[in-house]
């Protein structure tokens, strides 16, 4: 069940309660919206399932299409109909005088959301400030109306009449705060009465199906399930395609750049749909430098018999993952690939000395050291055990978005944990290096003669994909040619897919914020945890703190173990007490436990509860 369900939502379902109906008859877990629709509202919801979930990100700024009711004389706390209606002070209009009205509203305009929205304020959703009395001032935004036509008046009671629109508008309109609006520009007020979604992108009403002929064909079985969906694919046409080789699909299905025979007529950084010689979808990449640099891949690479890099992965068994579900979950022990290593931490390049021998180096900020990151340490291993070198990172001792810009992101590890884990894999040696603007500044071939000043370097690990040094000139070809001059050797291996997705940092914190914790888990290789400072949090209760960003879940309760901090040169002890956590305005409580909390805990996040 791998495409896209469009499906013509009733009134009276949330959007949620037809991706979990979806997702039960057709047996896959992995299902999400294109675009919530409110409950009163009806129309077309596509549903992205199995490896279409892959695609939504495509279809984020898709346009919508609506039939909205708006229903003037009268205005409504939630500016529908499901709110307390408030008689309006000023006149009913007159079809001219709204139809007058609307042209303020085409174009570019600037809309202020509902006060009953799911929009975040403070770590907190608008609606549940509203209900508290306590509506927060959320700030006007641009949207685009493309068309707004009036195409039913009627003013049987001419204290309340009635206008159907016809609206084409970019993501992100309110068509509520656009009855809101039309209602105070007319001095009577108004609301939205009813509203029907016609389009979402290129998925019309034409293609939706109701909910009971999804039952039906779930009823008939799973060929007929099936023949509902369309590819995964649909509506991606504007996106330029590049037709591959057999060779090129198999490099491209392993995470390779590939520099094809075809080449696409694009601009650089564009995206391009990948197709096989038979037309079939391979995958999406970016064109970059002449090379098609694979963003996802939706078919196997050729003898792949299961998840590259697992040699070092840590609590990702089935095992781990099933005792989740049963609620006796304990935290697997760090796997270790040598115990008798003793990794030097070494505090920035400066501070290398001879003395350490030749090195084998990979450049990151490995924050997280998801499946990807380990996967690229071991072979940093095998590179470094074929060169007779020792493997070696630098890292940073700050994020670099934090100087560029003004913001790091929420971590997925601490400091402490992140050298553990270095450790851990295999790394031997460890520069963190302070990231400030003379390094941001500094050209890669200027880096790497600082680095060669100081330590004998065998060579580098990167992926297709990485860079560093100004402007992100050190890439794995401008270096291997740095290399063929200076003496030293450029290892790329391929980017480390999971179920065809490159495994990014950043993609396991937008799984881990929109609380997709098993999708993050996946990526990861093991439940997400954090460390924090304990606190009190009130009324005797605890809470926790963190010096820097952490990486969290929604609001919410969650069911959590707990544990002492990571520190370098101790094996971690499990985290193994039971307890939950609430997560409130990036806030943490910590609940019920029966042992006492030391200064720092480590945190490790198994469900929601």
């Amino acid at each position: 069940m791998d495409g896209i369900l469009v499906v013509a939502k009733d009134p009276g379902f949330t959007s949620h309660d037809v991706v979990a109906l979806v997702r039960r008859l057709t047996g896959t877990r992995r299902a999400g919206h294109g675009g919530t629709l409110d409950p009163f509202a009806s129309g077309v919801l596509p549903i992205f399932l199995g490896l279409g979930t892959r695609v939504v990100e495509y279809h984020m700024a898709d346009g919508k299409a609506y039939r909205a009711t708006v229903c003037f004389g009268a205005t409504s706390e939630t500016d529908d109909r499901d709110g307390e209606l408030v008689p309006g002070s000023g006149p009913a209009p007159s079809r001219a005088a709204l139809e007058a009205a609307l042209a303020g509203f085409r174009g570019p305009i600037s809309q202020r959301p509902p006060d009953y929205s799911a929009l975040k304020v403070g770590g907190r959703r608008a609606y549940d400030l509203a209900r508290e009395g306590k509506p927060a001032a959320l700030a006007p935004r641009a949207v685009v109306i493309r068309r707004l036509d009036l195409v039913e008046w009627d003013d049987s009671d001419p204290e309340r009449p009635t206008a159907v629109l016809e609206v084409e508008c970019g993501a992100g309109t309110y068509i509520r705060a656009l009855a809101r609006d039309l209602g105070q520009r007319l001095g009577c007020g108004a609301y939205l009465g009813a509203l029907t979604r016609t389009a979402s992108g290129p998925f019309g009403l034409a293609a939706a199906h109701s909910l009971d002929e999804i039952r039906s064909a779930a009823a008939a079985g799973p060929a007929a399930l099936a023949g509902l969906l369309l590819p995964i694919d649909a509506g991606l046409d504007t996106i330029p395609e590049a037709r591959l080789t057999a060779d090129e699909v198999a490099a491209a299905s392993r995470g390779q750049q590939v520099k094809p025979a075809q080449r696409p007529q694009v601009e650089p950084g564009a995206r391009v749909r990948l197709l096989a010689e038979d037309g079939s979808l391979v995958g999406i990449a970016s064109w970059k430098a002449g090379r098609l640099a694979p963003e996802k891949i939706f078919v196997a690479a050729p003898g792949a018999a299961g998840a590259k890099g697992e040699a070092a992965d840590e609590g990702g068994s089935e095992a781990s993952h099933s005792s989740v579900r049963t609620h006796e979950a304990t935290e697997p022990r760090l796997k270790v690939v040598d115990p008798s290593n003793r990794m030097l931490v070494v505090p920035g390049v400066d501070a290398l000395q001879p003395e350490l021998g030749r090195l084998y180096l990979a450049v990151g900020v490995f924050d997280g050291l998801h499946r990807g990151h380990l996967y690229l340490l071991r072979e940093l291993r095998r590179a470094a055990q074929r060169a007779g070198a020792r493997p070696a990172v630098i890292t940073f001792d700050a994020h670099p978005e934090e100087l560029i810009e003004g913001l790091a992101p929420p971590l997925l590890c601490d400091p402490d944990e992140r050298l553990v884990r270095l450790q851990a894999a295999g790394v031997e040696v460890a520069v963190v290096q302070h990231f400030d603007h003379a390094l941001r500044v500094t050209t890669y071939d200027a880096f790497v003669a600082a680095v060669r000043q100081h330590v004998d370097v065998a060579g580098f690990v990167m992926t297709p994909d990485a860079a560093f040094g100004f402007e992100r000139g050190g890439t794995p070809e401008a270096l291997a040619a740095l290399g063929a001059r200076e003496g030293f050797s450029v290892t790329v291996v391929s980017s480390f897919l999971s179920n065809g997705e490159q495994v990014r940092s950043s993609e396991i914190r937008r799984r881990i914020s929109t609380g997709d914790l098993a999708g993050a888990r996946q990526l990861l290789g093991r439940n997400h945890g954090f460390t924090g400072r304990a606190q009190e949090a009130g009324s005797g209760a605890s809470g926790l703190a963190s010096d820097l960003p952490v990486c969290l879940p929604p609001d919410g309760d969650y069911r959590v173990l707990l544990g002492p901090a990571w520190q370098l040169g101790r094996r971690p002890e499990p985290a193994a007490h039971a307890a939950s956590i609430a997560v409130l305005d990036d806030s943490i409580a910590v609940g019920k436990q029966e042992w006492p909390l030391p200064d720092r805990l480590r945190v490790i996040i198994l469900d929601r509860l």
